[in-house]
């Protein structure tokens, strides 16, 4: 089926949507979705969920904390 799903002769269900990006650890959105923003850790996808909501400073704060992180994290990958 996931064949045929691929190949544009079949298209899932809703219910069937939901249980291939349950199997995936993705939201069903995500398979919708032709940008590939994937997320699997689903803790953290709820709290980038979360800051979308957000605005002003403490959106900004957050922002810059990720920025700071990925340096960092990005920095110590060079040097390893």
């Amino acid at each position: 089926m996931i064949g045929r799903y691929e190949r544009g002769d079949a298209i899932p269900s809703i219910e069937g949507a939901k249980k291939i990006a349950d199997v995936l650890e993705v939201s069903a959105d995500a398979l919708l979705d032709d940008e590939k923003v994937l997320i699997k850790d689903k803790a953290l996808f709820k709290k980038f969920e979360t800051i979308q909501e957000m605005s002003g400073e403490s959106k900004e704060m957050i922002e810059r904390f990720l920025d700071m992180a990925v340096r960092d994290f990005k920095a110590k990958q060079a040097y390893s």
